[in-house]
């Protein structure tokens, strides 16, 4: 449905003035796809807002949340409605412009940004709660900051990501970890159904029953590769007041202590998938007084009872400070313990890389590898342990397209610089070389959420047995490979089957 333009919606970018004037043309660079004529067929055809270069909210618009691989867009699209979507994607594919999808801009691989046309869904975050079905339809532009109060209201909830600006569209896609994964699954294991916008403007819907390779591939394939996330239907489950905990030890001058808190850590809680109620992050960081330390960051679904029996073990190993203990709503328990830490100023950016850690370390590995960490470039430099079992584990594999589950954590990495620190480069080289270092512990694979432009073998890293049939479900919704990047799934050389799920008619939704 097309939304009526008012005065009062979005103001346009491009004024008769500027037409007229000469400007507008003087500002458009001359290897454009686009010529004057269809940017002003696209602005007086799109309902939402516009952002071109001359604008002045093009520099911060531009932009993702890092900013590490910048990108200069010939315009960036603010799409409110499915025919914004469309005119979009006929636009970029008539005249061969390179596009991207946009919800939240959280990739840290800067793919959410591109030089052509960036697709952005932040103002379509519709929230709707069925509070008789427990269920959840919400917008793909719509983010953990928008959705988690209004959940909490009903006293209902999903695992959601520990940052309130992460957007559901791409964190679903990849997975999508939080606090509570352990106890209540990942978030694409939560999801009952999704519509998505394909390269040609249709839409599908796709659940168990219809489409049902799509939505399979859709739960853990990743972002940008089949078509446009349009929103997702997920199944709520009841959660009042939960307990929260903030636990450290020393890594510097010695990290007896602290190597033993990790292995305490993998032994008690990461193996037999015990303790599900007990969500859990592990990090390594510099703390607000300088010192490098193990941050046992968690949260508790039940009573204080249990959660002092559960932690007990973890508290007599030698070194432990207890910096908080509280209760409260999830929202504000997860911002709690897991905010500031780091303590990170403001603009600063990061190379991030991820690996999947499936066995259990000794206590002599954890050693080294704190003993690694030490050697970063400055004090911005963290290491955050997401840590699995629980429900992610028992999921059976192959329930949906995230392939993770015999692991004990993503074991992940941000090597985070600013203008202050200068060492940009140091921290880049120093990442993929800890990296290079973590393979002894590692599978091979990598949390597809994570992205890295330097990992290797990342088909295997992100999707592992499961690329063949993800390669063909795209060679089936996106034949054409419009929806592309440098990690997509594709091209389609190499496929070595095809599975039999995808053999059924696309079924679309007359929307």
């Amino acid at each position: 449905m097309k939304y009526r333009k008012t005065k009062n919606q979005i103001a346009k970018s491009i004024s008769i003035k500027d037409l007229e004037s000469g400007r507008l043309s003087q500002s458009l660079p001359t290897d454009s796809p686009l010529s004057i004529d269809q940017l002003i067929s696209l602005e007086q055809s799109i309902t939402g807002k516009l952002v071109f270069p001359w604008n002045p909210d093009y520099e911060q618009d531009r932009k993702d949340f890092n900013d590490v691989y910048p990108a200069c867009p010939v315009v960036i699209v603010y799409a409110v409605c499915f025919d914004d979507l469309r005119e979009c994607l006929k636009i970029a594919q008539d005249n061969g412009l390179q596009f991207t999808i946009r919800s939240g801009g959280h990739s840290l691989a800067g793919y959410s940004v591109c030089d052509g046309m960036v697709i952005d869904m932040s103002m379509m975050k519709h929230v709707h709660v069925d509070v008789t079905s427990q269920t959840l339809t919400v917008d793909a532009g719509a983010a953990f900051g928008d959705i988690f109060p209004i959940l909490e209201q009903y006293g209902l909830h999903m695992p959601g990501g520990g940052c309130p600006t992460v957007c559901v569209a791409g964190y679903m896609q990849g997975g999508g970890y939080g606090l509570t994964s352990r106890a209540f699954g990942m978030n694409c294991d939560c999801v009952l159904e999704v519509m998505v916008m394909l390269a040609d403007g249709r839409i599908v819907k796709a659940n168990q029953n219809l489409n049902s390779d799509l939505f399979w591939a859709v739960r853990g394939g990743t972002g940008g590769n089949f078509g446009i996330l349009l929103n997702i239907k997920y199944q709520l489950v009841p959660l009042g007041f939960i307990w929260g905990i903030k636990i450290t030890w020393n890594i510097d001058p010695s990290p007896g202590d602290a190597a033993q808190a990790l292995y305490t850590i993998q032994e008690q809680y990461l193996t037999d998938n015990a303790f599900a109620n007990l969500g859990i992050e592990t990090i390594l960081a510099t703390d607000t007084d300088g010192k490098k330390k193990v941050f046992f960051c968690a949260v508790w679904i039940g009573d204080e009872a249990g959660f002092d029996m559960a932690l007990a073990p973890l508290l007599d190993v030698p070194g432990a400070q207890v910096v908080f203990k509280i209760q409260g709503k999830y929202s504000d328990v997860n911002a709690r313990v897991l905010e500031g830490t780091p303590d990170l100023p403001e603009g600063i950016k990061a190379y991030s890389r991820s690996t999947i850690i499936e066995r259990s370390l000794s206590i002599a590995n954890w050693s080294d590898i704190l003993q690694y960490f030490l050697t970063a470039p400055n004090q911005y430099t963290m290491v955050d342990m997401e840590c699995y079992g629980g429900k992610i584990n028992q999921v059976a594999p192959g329930y949906n397209a995230f392939i993770h589950r015999t692991a004990k954590m993503d074991f992940f990495c941000d090597a985070f610089f600013d203008d202050q620190t200068k060492d940009q480069k140091e921290n880049e080289i120093w990442l993929n070389a800890f990296m290079t270092f973590m393979q002894r512990y590692s599978n091979g694979h990598s949390y597809q959420n994570y992205p890295n432009r330097d990992q290797q073998n990342w088909k295997w890293a992100y999707w592992g047995n499961f690329y063949d049939q993800l390669l063909s479900v795209k060679q089936k919704y996106d034949p054409a490979n419009a929806f592309n990047y440098p990690q997509s799934i594709g091209p389609y050389q190499s496929i070595s089957r095809q599975n039999l799920i995808t053999q059924s008619p696309i079924q679309y939704e007359a929307i």
